[in-house]
């Protein structure tokens, strides 16, 4: 059968931009980019966290995996497979893997330490957030508008931090942030404002949602206001912020002494 018409290879169709993609048979899928990555995403599938859809690579790309049995395993070459895809794609091994379900609302309420993202713009940002959330020890992101946690570039910058600590996405984060809070805890925006305490003295809560705003604008006034203690980070040589990636993590850090 031909790359092109296989139902196990439509989940690489047409990936450049693309957010999650379809497999015919078997719905919504993330697709995995690259040798370690794939790897990750394998034995994800054996511990029963993720269900493999099937593997799509380059001859000896695929003959270095030990793959798990039922999972089909295409063969192409390189330019077949960038033909595939859309885009010039280098890294001769590509996995689809099913959409997780969303976590349980109801268990938000538990993190001890939340990322809150109203709105990302930028899926490399995301990428790079939730990486950081996960190596720090947050316990789960309350994600808004903006990419989605199993966008392909999201999946690939983050190097599987979406399936490794739970995601919320709403379209008004703001009332599962209300929920979360009711359980008792400090709500902590970052933002380069009047008053804003010093990182370096800031002191977190057993309990803190660490909210950070958009690229460029920063946290909406609303969102300000939901805060019950703004946080900046000192600036040096007349610089005047930190992309909210880098922001993010120092603040991260931060969190993950106390």
């Amino acid at each position: 059968m031909d790359l092109l018409e296989h139902p196990d290879a439509q989940p690489f169709r047409a990936l450049f931009g693309a957010g999650t993609t379809l497999h015919p048979l078997h719905g919504p899928c993330f697709v995995c980019e690259g040798r370690l990555l794939v790897q990750e995403a394998l034995a994800a599938h054996r511990a029963g966290h993720l269900i493999v859809r099937s593997v799509l690579g380059t001859p000896g790309a695929l003959a270095t995996l030990d793959l798990p049995e039922g999972i089909p395993a295409l063969a192409a070459s390189a330019e077949a497979i960038s033909g595939l895809a859309n885009f010039t794609f280098n890294r001769g091994l590509l996995c689809a893997v099913s959409v997780p379900p969303p976590p349980d609302p109801g268990a938000l309420t538990k993190a001890q330490r939340l990322l809150v993202l109203p709105r990302v713009d930028q899926v490399d940002n995301l990428g790079l957030l939730l990486r950081s959330a996960a190596a720090l020890g947050m316990e789960g992101v309350l994600l808004g508008r903006g990419p989605g946690a199993f966008d392909r570039r999201t999946v690939r910058v983050s190097m599987g931090a979406a399936w490794r600590l739970p995601v919320w996405r709403s379209e008004t984060p703001e009332t599962l942030l209300e929920a979360w809070r009711s359980a008792g805890g400090e709500v902590v925006g970052a933002a380069l404002a009047p008053g804003a305490l010093d990182a370096r003295r800031w002191i977190p809560a057993p309990r803190t949602a660490l909210v950070l705003g958009p690229e460029g604008e920063g946290l909406e006034q609303a969102w300000l206001e939901r805060c019950d203690l703004l946080a900046q980070i000192p600036m040096a040589r007349g610089m005047d912020s930190l992309n909210v990636a880098a922001a993010g993590a120092i603040l991260m850090w931060r969190l993950s002494m106390i």
